[in-house]
């Protein structure tokens, strides 16, 4: 083999590798975004307060339509407490896998679906979304929004306080908007 067939053969091997790595690395951008989402929902399970009914057993955060949000939390927030309860994830592929979580996060991919998920939702169930903005849904109670290229949140108290959640003042100074 020629010495420029053997330089063009590893040059063309170096580029298929590099391509290859590039292509199976993560987002950065979406690593970020889904790691402060997390942090985000393990705030809101915290400073939400349900009805003292449903403070015992495990306290379930659903995930529908992201399935890297639904990853992430399974890592990064496993065997977390909220009070006395063991935050627990599940993660749902279609409407109907939905069952009863005390909060709901509906990825921004679904929510063209959020009347079939609230639908399926019992009164105890927080409903967490990626709208573009609350005030088009009177269904979601938060709702994730980006200003200026930062993750912030909007609360709906109105329809929070409507399904007995109690929002603590911690979430309410540090929305973006509220409702």
């Amino acid at each position: 083999m020629s010495s420029r067939l053997k330089i063009s053969f590893l040059f063309g091997l170096i580029i298929l590798l590099t391509s290859t790595s590039i292509f199976s690395q993560p987002d950065p951008a979406k690593a970020s975004r889904m790691k402060l989402q997390g942090i985000y929902l393990y705030s809101f399970a915290k400073n939400v307060y349900w009805p003292s009914a449903y403070n015992t057993g495990d306290f379930t955060i659903g995930i529908y339509g992201s399935k890297d949000l639904f990853d992430q939390l399974s890592a990064n927030f496993k065997g977390k407490m909220t009070g006395s309860q063991k935050i627990i994830f599940d993660f749902y592929e279609s409407t109907s896998d939905i069952s009863d979580c005390h909060m709901l996060f509906v990825g921004k991919d679904e929510t063209n679906t959020i009347s079939k998920v609230k639908k399926v939702l019992d009164e105890k169930t927080l409903l967490v979304t990626e709208l573009t903005d609350i005030s088009n849904s009177s269904s979601s109670m938060i709702n994730f929004v980006y200003v200026q290229s930062r993750l912030k949140f909007q609360l709906n108290k109105s329809e929070a306080e409507k399904n007995n959640f109690k929002i603590g003042q911690t979430l309410t100074k540090l929305a973006y908007s509220t409702i």
